[in-house]
């Protein structure tokens, strides 16, 4: 058994399987769930400090998974067969969208760290509000990417 397709490269199958469906899922899973920590880390520093590190995993992990799922999408939607224009255009901006919230959880954490001592009061806060802009944001965006691609896949399911 092959890992990776002969014609599609590692974008395409892996074991037989579509590569874009399963990385969607661990996006789709891992996006909203650093986000919440993310909202969790401006709020309550203490949560920041213990989890911090596991978050940032998780966003690192989220990361890679929104460019997987970038790359693996165009072979998808010829495999396919059908027309996911609007969810191709989300798919293209998806991964960017996430990059703010990785770096202010990376800042947010770095201030809230056990003896940290840098960062102004003013600077925490600012921090904090950018950070619950870019969760807010990582949200929806998510959000409209995968209900979109839903939508292209499964909507014949509502006419019947």
């Amino acid at each position: 058994m092959k890992l990776f397709d002969e014609l599609g490269g590692p974008f395409d199958l892996i074991f037989g399987l579509p590569v874009h469906p399963l990385v969607v899922h661990s996006a789709v899973v891992l996006v909203p769930l650093v986000a919440f920590a993310g909202l969790a880390m401006s709020y309550i520093p203490s949560f920041s400090r213990r989890y911090g590190k596991v978050v940032l995993i998780l966003a690192v992990v989220a990361q890679v998974s929104l460019f997987a799922a970038k790359l693996s999408g165009k072979s998808f939607e010829e495999r396919l067969g059908k027309e996911v224009e609007r969810h191709a255009e989300f798919g293209e901006i998806a991964p960017f969208t996430f990059i703010p919230l990785l770096v202010l959880l990376y800042l947010r954490w770095r201030l809230d760290r056990e003896g940290a001592t840098t960062g102004s009061p003013a600077l925490r806060r600012l921090v904090s509000i950018l950070l619950v802009a870019a969760a807010i944001f990582a949200l929806i965006y998510i959000f409209l990417t995968g209900h979109s691609g839903a939508d292209s896949v499964w909507g014949f399911v509502k006419d019947l």
